[in-house]
C-alpha cells in the first residue's frame, strides 16, 4: 500500500504536524467560541478539522460537518442539515423522529429502510409552509436539541458559498439566529480566503466580528522532511535529507502536493531502485504535469494574454511585480493593469495573496506555466 495519501481526508499515520493549530481549534470551540479557519485549497484544512472534530467527540461534544459546496438551494440546506443533526441525535428512531417533528413545523420527518435494513432519514415539506420560517427552525435545531446541556459544534466548510443561495438574506438570517445560541459553537472554514475574510471583517456584512479568524499556513519544512524520510524508509526506500527538502520545496510546502508528489515517487521506485533522488523526483513531477496537462491547458486558455504574462512572471519568481524591470522583462503594462489581472486570478483561485507576496495555489500548475509559456 502506498504510504502517501492525498485525494481524501488524511487520517491516522498519514496526518502529521499541526501541533499548534489542532489544540487551538479544539480549545476555542470547546470553550464556546466561534472560529473562522481559512487557507487556500490543498492546505489540509478538512483533514485538520476532521481530526479536531474527532477530538471534540471524545470529549463528549456532538459535532456536525456540512460542506456548502454540496448546497445549491435553501431546500437542500434544510434537508441535509436536518438529516445530519438527526443522525447525530442518537437514540430510538421513534423518539428522535418525535423530537425533531416537535421542533420543525414546516416539514415532516420520514424514515425508510433500504434493502440492507439501514435507516434512511428524509424530510417532506408541508404544503403551504413558510420557507423562511422552516429554514429558521432548522438553523435553530442544534440549540433546541441541547436543552439537556449537551454541547454541539457545527462546522460549515466552504462557508463563503452561502452567498450564492439567495444573496445575503440567508447570511443575515443565519447570523441572527446563531448569535443567540448558548450551547453551540460554530467553525466556519473556506478556501476562497478573500471572500471569507470579507464576510467576517467587513462592517457591512452580517457576520462582522462574529468569530475569531485563524489562518492555516503550510506545514513546517522540518516536519515535512522528517515525515517523508520516515515514510519512505519504512518501506525500505533510501532518501537523504537534501532530496526530501527538494520535494518539499517543489510542493511549496503544501500538504496535498507533498503527499501527491511523494506518492508518485514511491510508485516509481518501490519495485526498481528503492532509492529516491532529485532526478526521480523531477521525473515524477513531469509525469504529474503530463497527467494534468489537459486541465492545465484549459485553465490557461481561459486567461487573457495579459494575465498569461502575469502568470509567466509569477512562475519565474519575479521579484517586485510592479517594478519597471519586471514590467519590461515580461511585457507588462501599467501597475493598475497588473493589479487588475492579479485580482481576477485571485477570484479564480489560481493565485493567493499573502502578506509577503503573490503565489500559485497549485505549485504543479506553476511548473506547467514555467515550462509551457
Amino acid at each position: 500500500m502506498n504510504p502517501f495519501q492525498y485525494a481524501n481526508i488524511v487520517e491516522d499515520e498519514f496526518f502529521y504536524d499541526r501541533k499548534e493549530e489542532l489544540p487551538r481549534i479544539v480549545q476555542t470551540l470547546e470553550g464556546g467560541n466561534n472560529l473562522v479557519l481559512y487557507a487556500p485549497r490543498r492546505y489540509g484544512k478538512s483533514s485538520l478539522v476532521n481530526k479536531a472534530l474527532k477530538e471534540l467527540e471524545i470529549r463528549g461534544i456532538k459535532t456536525v460537518y456540512l460542506d456548502f459546496m454540496s448546497i445549491y438551494s435553501q431546500e437542500t440546506f434544510i434537508n441535509k442539515y436536518a438529516k445530519i443533526i438527526a443522525e447525530k441525535d442518537i437514540g430510538p428512531v421513534e423518539k428522535t423522529i418525535k423530537k425533531i417533528a416537535g421542533f420543525l413545523k414546516g416539514v415532516v420527518p420520514v424514515v425508510s429502510f433500504d434493502q440492507y435494513g439501514n435507516i434512511n432519514f428524509s424530510l417532506s415539506k408541508v404544503e403551504g409552509a413558510d420557507s423562511e420560517k422552516t429554514l429558521a427552525e432548522v438553523i435553530d435545531l442544534p440549540e433546541r436539541l441541547s436543552i439537556s446541556g449537551q454541547r454541539w459544534v457545527v462546522a460549515f466548510d466552504e462557508f463563503q458559498e452561502i452567498t450564492t443561495l439567495n444573496g445575503e438574506s440567508f447570511e443575515r438570517l443565519l447570523r441572527s439566529i446563531i448569535q443567540h445560541h448558548q450551547n453551540v459553537s460554530y467553525l466556519f472554514l473556506g478556501s476562497r480566503t478573500h471572500l471569507l475574510k470579507d464576510m467576517f471583517n467587513n462592517k457591512n456584512r452580517a457576520f462582522y466580528n462574529a468569530a475569531m479568524l485563524m489562518n492555516i499556513d503550510v506545514i513546517d519544512k522540518k516536519e515535512s522532511i522528517d515525515y517523508l524520510t520516515m515514510r519512505f524508509k519504512n518501506d525500505g526506500i533510501e532518501i537523504d535529507t537534501q532530496t526530501a527538502e527538494y520535494i518539499v520545496i517543489k510542493s511549496q510546502g503544501i500538504p496535498y502536493y507533498i503527499q501527491f508528489i511523494a506518492a508518485e515517487i514511491w510508485q516509481d521506485v518501490i519495485n526498481t531502485t528503492k532509492k529516491v533522488s532529485i532526478e526521480t523526483a523531477d521525473e515524477s513531477v513531469r509525469r504529474i504535469i503530463s497527467l494534468k496537462s489537459d486541465y492545465y491547458w484549459e485553465l490557461t486558455n481561459k486567461q487573457t494574454n495579459y494575465r498569461k504574462s502575469v502568470l509567466k512572471a509569477l512562475s519565474n519568481d519575479a521579484g517586485e511585480l510592479f517594478s519597471r524591470a519586471t514590467a519590461a522583462k515580461y511585457h507588462l503594462g501599467s501597475a493598475s493593469s497588473t493589479q487588475k489581472a492579479l485580482e481576477s486570478l485571485i477570484v479564480q483561485g489560481i493565485i493567493e495573496k499573502t502578506i509577503k507576496k503573490y503565489s500559485f495555489t497549485d505549485p504543479v500548475f506553476r511548473l506547467f506555466i514555467k515550462q509551457n509559456l
